[in-house]
């Protein structure tokens, strides 16, 4: 009986964030993207990347049309692959049934066997990119001609303090806004996966060296208001991180129409 309490708390709970998850990604404002990420070993990079090229070279081979997915290399060897949602129910397919089908069961599953031994931490969540809170004037868009290095930044907020904090993300776009600023960010928000709550800052640039330059710039052209700002900001989060990382089309999945 105890089992099936269980199941069935978790069965409402599913539903409930499902039905939450439906009406955000409904909304214009928000887009709702499938996480995968891996934790390579050190070790094994060389090898996880032939294999991820492998598999990207399958899909290709077989035009493979239910599945895409761009991939995000972090330094310290977290491998994302990012894949839109248009709703819940996507998480219920198998996006390589039609692999399976194109080049069999068996030879399918032994590709996939062979990225065990690269990690030993893997697995899924959902974030949902804030069109709201973000600033590309031009158009919004997770890829960037000629900028493929990403700068990401990691904003751990508490319940009690996420409307304060997204207060002073409306505050920082209007600066940008107003200044007419040429940095462009992203703000995306966890989702269903994801333990606590966090909202992650995503800046492109060119490499590590121009995305420097391109911040010290914007500095000096709005911190007096900016500044204040960043204070108010550390007021409602208790935890932030910084990471590197680069987009990788080699590893990524795009399928011809």
């Amino acid at each position: 009986m105890k089992i099936t309490k269980i199941t069935f708390a978790f069965g409402i709970m599913l539903l409930m964030i499902s039905n939450i998850g439906i009406t955000a990604q409904n909304n214009l404002n928000y887009q709702a993207y499938l996480i995968h990420e891996d934790r390579v070993k050190p070790g094994m990079v060389d090898e996880y990347e032939q294999i991820s090229k492998d598999l990207v070279k399958a899909c290709t081979d077989h035009n493979i049309q239910g599945t895409n997915w761009l991939t995000v290399v972090q330094d310290d060897n977290t491998y994302l692959f990012v894949t839109p949602m248009e709703k819940f129910a996507d998480l219920d397919k198998n996006a390589f049934s039609t692999l399976s089908e194109k080049m069999g069961k068996e030879k399918m599953n032994t590709l996939f066997n062979r990225f065990n031994s690269c990690y030993d931490e893997h697995g899924d969540y959902v974030v949902y990119l804030n069109k709201n809170l973000s600033y590309m004037p031009k158009g919004l868009s997770q890829t960037t001609e000629g900028k493929t290095y990403r700068t990401f930044y990691y904003n751990y907020v508490t319940p009690s303090n996420n409307k304060n904090f997204v207060a002073v993300l409306k505050k920082v776009k209007a600066v940008f806004t107003k200044r007419n600023s040429k940095l462009d960010y992203r703000v995306y928000k966890t989702g269903f996966g994801v333990m606590g709550t966090y909202y992650m800052v995503v800046i492109s640039g060119v490499n590590q060296e121009e995305s420097a330059n391109a911040g010290s710039k914007n500095w000096e052209l709005m911190k007096d208001e900016f500044k204040p700002l960043l204070a108010e900001m550390g007021k409602y989060t208790w935890k932030n991180d910084e990471k590197t990382g680069w987009m990788r089309e080699d590893l990524s999945y795009i399928p011809k129409k």
